[in-house]
């Protein structure tokens, strides 16, 4: 392998593992949102909105980079079009191959715990949704009940509707 392909397939190997770590640091502020999420903590759930969005953005920078990474070997190699990873790797010395399959095989175990806890947080997020709206229902049941008393003090005949009155003494 010439020293050219081999550097191409170093900053492939560089872009993977940056790309991974920031997928890993994507994971750990969901996995926070979740828990600020359980314990519903607004101020927490804002700020942690916010390094969301900022790990997301890291996060997709480092796959155009790994993009732009395939793009460079694929044209170096003479293709096309990129191949799929699996064969675009078969091309690297076999130290560059482990590496690049290891990462391949971390980075498919981080997107399917980002997926998981995305899934657990919209879970989460729809429950307590519920919740909020079945207080809001119950809260306009209890203030939209007509009065049990009149304005003489006496038991409102409107508000019991077929209910039973039990009158000591």
């Amino acid at each position: 392998m010439d020293t050219q392909l081999a550097s191409l397939f170093q900053l492939l190997i560089e872009t993977v593992k940056d790309e991974m770590e920031h997928h890993t640091h994507l994971l750990d502020v969901i996995r926070e949102e979740t828990q600020a999420l359980r314990d519903c903590k607004l101020p927490e759930i804002l700020d942690i909105g916010i390094c969301k969005d900022d790990a997301f953005r890291q996060s997709q920078a480092a796959v155009q980079r790994r993009a732009e990474a395939i793009t460079q070997i694929t044209a170096y190699i003479g293709l096309t079009d990129p191949p799929p990873f699996v064969e675009l790797v078969a091309y690297a010395d076999v130290a560059s191959r482990q590496i690049l399959t290891r990462y391949r095989e971390i980075y498919t175990n981080v997107i399917q715990q980002i997926k998981n806890a995305n899934e657990t947080n919209r879970q989460v997020i729809a429950l307590t949704l519920s919740h909020v709206a079945n207080n809001i229902h119950y809260i306009q049941n209890l203030t939209a009940s007509l009065p049990n008393y009149d304005r003489h003090g006496q038991i409102s005949t409107r508000s019991l509707q077929g209910g039973y009155i039990s009158q000591a003494g």
